[in-house]
């Protein structure tokens, strides 16, 4: 009897595990990947899904897969020049949420003695893991760089251009600073932060480091008439024997609506909107239309 209960107890508490098929939730989740619940999953049944989590949801077909909770119960949501919009104002992602979904930007690095820059370009809502999805491509404009810096033996001052608009951090002697710094969903944003020693080189497919703050330091509307970093580029440099170990171009979601598909939504007291990482390669609410709470099965996080 003991071990028949000690059974139960572990098929209902242990944690519910699911392999990703597909590149819809990419690059953050790519085929083979698996994902679980917490313990105890059924009380996910009783749990509110909050804006960017990631849930086990029930398809139009009834069939399990997974998706980002964008849309909350209640709200108007659209979708509009590749932003989020809620209520007519476009959704600002944490940094953590970004690098989730981040995708690189295959640019030329310039580097210099100090300084590293990426040049203006062309971003497009294309992908190197889904070159067989025949899609048109649409330009992209929240673009940033991700950068690592080494201040020198007296401090340094780091400098950072996101297009035409300017930002500064001053650095302790030999400190190891990182930081996320672009144009997103409308706003110039920016973080920074300080480790212990230099980050290793990054092992998983974000350009965007696995641990951010959990908010932005910077985040104000874009200064109109300033060029973005697709027209003026970014850079990174700091003086006073300092260094730029490291800088990465990074690039947004980039959400667009399928061909005849509604571009907005009204949910109802019971509707959450659901959709992929990778949109062009998603069948979601766009499809669907929003799920009701009851279709909202698992919130769930990834396990490497």
């Amino acid at each position: 009897m003991v071990a028949l209960v000690a059974a139960v107890v572990i098929v209902v508490a242990a944690p519910a595990r699911y392999e990703i098929d597909g590149v819809s939730m990419a690059p953050g989740l790519m085929p083979g990947d698996v994902v679980a619940t917490g313990w105890l999953p059924l009380i996910d049944r009783g749990r509110t899904p909050r804006r960017y989590e990631r849930w086990i949801v029930d398809a139009g077909d009834g069939a399990a897969t997974i998706k980002r909770v964008v849309g909350l119960p209640g709200e108007d949501v659209a979708i509009r020049d590749g932003d989020l919009l809620v209520a007519g104002d476009v959704v600002l992602k944490s940094p953590a949420v970004l690098a989730e979904v981040a995708l690189p930007v295959a640019v030329p690095i310039e580097h210099h003695e100090g300084h590293a820059r990426m040049p203006p370009a062309e971003v497009l809502d294309d992908a190197t893991f889904a070159t067989e999805v025949n899609r048109s491509l649409e330009s992209v404009r929240d673009v940033g760089i991700a950068a690592v810096i080494t201040a020198g033996p007296d401090g340094s001052r780091a400098q950072i251009a996101v297009g035409d608009a300017r930002l500064a951090w001053e650095l302790p002697a030999g400190g190891h600073c990182q930081l996320i710094a672009g144009h997103l969903d409308g706003r110039l944003v920016a973080v920074a932060w300080f480790v212990r020693e230099p980050p290793l080189a990054h092992d998983r497919r974000s350009v965007l480091p696995m641990r951010t703050p959990a908010a932005w330091t910077v985040a104000v509307p874009w200064p109109p008439g300033v060029a973005g970093p697709t027209e003026a580029g970014c850079s990174a440099s700091v003086n006073a024997g300092g260094n730029v170990e490291r800088i990465d171009a990074w690039r947004d979601i980039h959400y667009r609506p399928r061909s005849d598909e509604p571009t907005s939504w009204q949910l109802d007291a019971d509707s959450f909107l659901v959709l992929g990482d990778f949109p062009t390669g998603s069948v979601d609410s766009r499809v669907w239309g929003p799920r009701s709470r009851h279709a909202l099965r698992h919130r769930v996080t990834p396990q490497r």
